[in-house]
Parts: structure tokens; sequence; C-alpha cells
């Protein structure tokens, strides 16, 4: 059976993009978010990946496997107080990211005001 992984904040641009990846390593994605809207809904739907409007904690029953938190949520979302009081696997984008598909990797940060598309594109 897939593992199951659900990401909170699912439909902006970052969790999208992890919740893609995470889709293409072979596990089951659900997620939420209060701001469901193309481009990115229809995108992450037509790729077989459930969004759930709002933060209602019966989202999380049964529970996942793990819970990917964005950067977005704080404490005060039903969905985040439910995970840390039941004690429900969990973990930040940017750490999933580094558990599952860069620890082994050399990681490259471009930033500035000007310049970073070039600097990319020497890079790659």
């Amino acid at each position: 059976m897939k593992k199951h992984i659900h990401i909170l904040g699912i439909c902006g641009t970052f969790m999208g993009g992890v919740a893609m990846i995470v889709r293409e390593l072979g596990y089951k994605v659900t997620g939420s978010d209060t701001n469901v809207y193309p481009p990115m809904s229809t995108f992450l739907e037509s790729h077989g990946i459930e969004i759930i409007p709002n933060y209602d904690v019966e989202q999380l029953q049964p529970a996942p496997d793990l819970v990917v938190i964005g950067n977005a949520m704080s404490r005060g979302n039903p969905c985040v107080e439910y995970v840390l009081n039941n004690q429900l696997n969990y973990t930040s984008g940017p750490q999933w990211l580094h558990d599952h598909l860069l620890k082994d990797r050399w990681v490259l940060g471009v930033s500035g005001t000007h310049g970073k598309t070039t600097t990319t594109g020497m890079l790659a």
C-alpha cells in the first residue's frame, strides 16, 4: 500500500511543486488550502491529487503517514493544532525535500535583484 502524505497549504507555488514531486516518487498525495483556484488547483487535480477546501480536521482522519505543513500555516489553524495534539508525524516542505530528495546532492541557491535567471542558466 502506498504511503499517504497530506499537504497543508497545497495550492501555493512551492507546496504545489512539492506535491508533484511527492506524487512522482509514488506516494498517495492529498492536500488542503483555503485558496483553491486555477491554475494550481486544476493542475494538481489533473494529476490525481485530491484537494480539500479549508482546514477541517476530518481531512486528517484516518491519519496520513505524514503531514507536510506549509510555511503559511501557523498555530491556531485547526489542522496544525490537530497534528500537534494527536502527535501525528509532520514536517515542513523544505525539510521533506532535504530528507527525501536533496540530502546527497549539491544545492546552489541564486538570489539578488538582477541577473538571477542568467546566473541560474549558467549554473544549469
